[in-house]
């Protein structure tokens, strides 16, 4: 069986340029990133702040895909276009993101419900930008029945590919994906569907590729955020001699990243926070590094509880 194309998936606040070009420096095997999403804009500058995370000198190490999160077909052409004038040659849509304060402006998943609507964007859109177009979605926004009425649409544009999520927006990141679904999808697609989806270890990735043998492409999210290494053991690539060692190196890549980046300190000790609520469970031993971590209000206490974090414990190999 061919290796698979892997992408790292869009996780707002997490997987920022930081994080991409450290994980780029330290690990293999992902291919290429969906970076967390933009909000159109009418009258977009392409070297303004807005655009500020996807400046091409700042995303050397890893490709990358900008996605946008919009409901304005008009304003969707106007920031791929400012995209296109960075350099990318490919924008993804955001059809997926699940959460209530977008939702409700019939945005991200909150559009899944009217597919005419998803017609009428694609229709103007696909016939105004000069950029490769890609779709990340979910099942629907509270029904899973809803991606069947969306299939055929998608089917009509001239899209680079679908990735779908097998949840509906209701369902956030809770319960079960939904399998059957995703076949039932995959069924009435023209194309090849991209999965993604609760893939947090290599068992979860073989049971996904033996129910769907022909998909090929695979998003890894909280996965490889909380095992770096994943996408390398899926793809059998060699693993470091001291894979903790190389973990450290990328913390500190990012925590310094940040300290340089943002400011304030609280903002990095924050960022650096979320990271290790997805990170620490490679670290499951160290329960007292990690207690101290998310206590830290300085960058002294921080430091401190890192090393005891690493010391204290041996990160998942």
């Amino acid at each position: 069986m061919a290796s698979p194309v892997i992408s790292l998936a869009p996780l707002q606040g997490v997987t920022t340029r930081v994080f991409r070009n450290a994980y780029a420096k330290r690990f293999g095997g992902v291919d290429y990133a969906i970076a967390p999403y933009l909000i159109s804009v009418p009258t977009p500058d392409p070297r303004g702040d807005h655009f500020k995370e996807l400046f091409p000198e700042y995303n050397a190490r890893m490709p990358v895909v900008p996605q946008i999160l919009s409901n304005d077909a008009a304003g969707f052409v106007a920031t791929a276009s400012a995209l296109e004038a960075l350099g990318y040659v490919e924008v993804n849509w955001n059809l997926g993101c699940p959460y209530p304060m977008v939702t409700r402006k019939r945005r991200g998943a909150g559009l899944l419900p009217h597919p005419d609507v998803v017609r009428a964007f694609l229709e103007e859109a696909c016939g105004r930008i000069r950029l490769e177009l890609s779709i990340k979605l979910r099942l629907g926004l509270a029904d899973s029945a809803e991606i069947l009425g969306l299939m055929p649409i998608l089917n009509d544009y001239p899209l680079r590919s679908v990735i779908l999520h097998p949840r509906v927006g209701a369902q956030l990141y809770e319960g079960s994906v939904d399998l059957d679904a995703f076949a039932a999808a995959a069924s009435l697609s023209t194309r090849e569907l991209a999965y993604n989806g609760d893939i947090v270890d290599e068992a979860s990735y073989a049971t996904i590729r033996a129910r769907f043998p022909s998909v090929s492409e695979f998003m890894l999210g909280r996965g490889v955020v909380s095992d770096p290494f994943l996408p390398a053991r899926i793809k059998g690539l060699g693993l470091p001699d001291d894979p903790k060692a190389t973990i450290k190196a990328f913390h500190d890549d990012v925590y310094f990243s940040y300290r340089e980046t943002l400011s304030g300190r609280t903002h990095a000790l924050d960022k650096m926070k979320e990271l290790w609520s997805y990170l620490g469970a490679s670290f499951a031993r160290s329960e007292d590094g990690l207690k101290e971590i998310r206590k830290a209000a300085s960058f002294e206490a921080y430091e401190k509880a890192v090393r005891m974090a690493f010391s204290d414990d041996t990160a998942q190999q």
